[in-house]
């Protein structure tokens, strides 16, 4: 999943600037994210509320937020293609 792929990237950022993040974000996030409609989801939390974050590829603690999308939408979002309201 190409997803996958972009919150790989966000692991390095939060190891060098995470608590300034953290500091400004101030909640969990949940993805839960499927490459077509009905398949078996993938999930990712990215909990820019503890610490310096930390992304991890499974659901974990209470999230603020919850986005269920396709993968390829969420490609298209973290490109600034698909706004996400």
């Amino acid at each position: 999943m190409q997803s996958i792929k972009i919150f790989e990237q966000m692991v390095p950022i939060l190891e060098k600037n995470g608590k300034e993040i953290v500091d400004k974000v101030g909640c969990v996030y949940h993805f839960e994210l499927r490459k077509a409609k009905g398949d078996k989801p993938t999930f990712v939390t990215v909990d820019l509320k503890n610490g310096n974050g930390k992304v991890s590829f499974e659901k974990e603690g209470k999230p603020d937020c919850t986005f269920v999308m396709l993968d390829a939408d969420f490609g298209k979002m973290a490109q600034g293609k698909l706004k996400p309201q």
